[in-house]
């Protein structure tokens, strides 16, 4: 009798903790873009922890993750709270080429661009607000990420007269403006002109993000070659 009353208040405990309604903890995040548009430095890694009493060269060596000069990766970062960021080029895991704590909050975007040049890196961090955008339109913005450059003037080939953004010191940036996104227009082809001279620096072909935004950042080095020499790069946003 004793054995058959004990399974009875077991089953019955088990019953009632599986109707509980159970509890989860949602860890607050937000989402950070980082932007590698540093001239010289043609890698990095970023360190979300804190580095004290840690081997940086030890550490960094266990990160696989890279993000190339001119490219960029999006990670979850916690929210609401200090977060130390430490950046190193790939070349030098011993001295960092930026570290600071980010506080971001929940559920939002950014993005960090990291600009100037070795030995003396620039950096932009941006909350952003992203549009929305019904059918057949897209949205583009600029970045001007040239650290010895003029003031850039964008405009469409096919309308040389038109400034579709004017005057993009460095390290400034425009709002999003909306384009058509239509089949009968897969590309947008836009010029990048010196706002001092008038000169056109370079021409580039934007296939249309359908019903989404990109960033066209204008990096490099005005009188450089090669790898350096000024170009736009494409950043898809939301």
């Amino acid at each position: 009798m004793y054995s058959k009353t004990f399974a009875v208040v077991c089953l019955a405990a088990i019953f009632f903790n599986c109707c509980q309604k159970s509890k989860t903890s949602i860890t607050p995040m937000a989402s950070l873009n980082l932007i590698n548009a540093t001239v010289g430095t043609t890698a990095i890694k970023s360190n979300w922890t804190n580095l004290v009493n840690k081997s940086q060269s030890q550490y960094y060596g266990q990160i696989s993750t890279t993000v190339g000069y001119g490219a960029n990766y999006v990670y979850g970062v916690l929210a609401n709270r200090d977060v130390p960021l430490t950046i190193i080029a790939t070349t030098d895991t011993v001295n960092p080429i930026f570290t600071a704590n980010l506080n971001l909050s929940s559920g939002s975007i950014y993005s960090f661009y990291l600009a100037g040049h070795t030995g003396a890196v620039d950096t932009i961090l941006v909350k952003e607000v992203i549009p929305a955008y019904g059918d057949s339109s897209c949205g583009v913005r600029f970045i001007n990420l040239v650290y010895n450059s003029n003031p850039i003037d964008i405009r469409q080939k096919s309308t040389p007269g038109i400034i579709d953004f004017s005057t993009i010191g460095y390290k400034q940036y425009s709002s999003f403006k909306q384009y058509g996104a239509r089949v009968v227009n897969t590309t947008d082809t836009f010029q990048v002109v010196d706002h001092t001279t008038s000169a056109v620096l370079t021409t580039y072909v934007l296939s249309t993000p359908y019903f989404q935004n990109v960033t066209l950042a204008w990096i490099g080095q005005s009188g450089g070659a090669a790898a350096n020499a000024p170009k736009v790069i494409r950043i898809n946003n939301y």
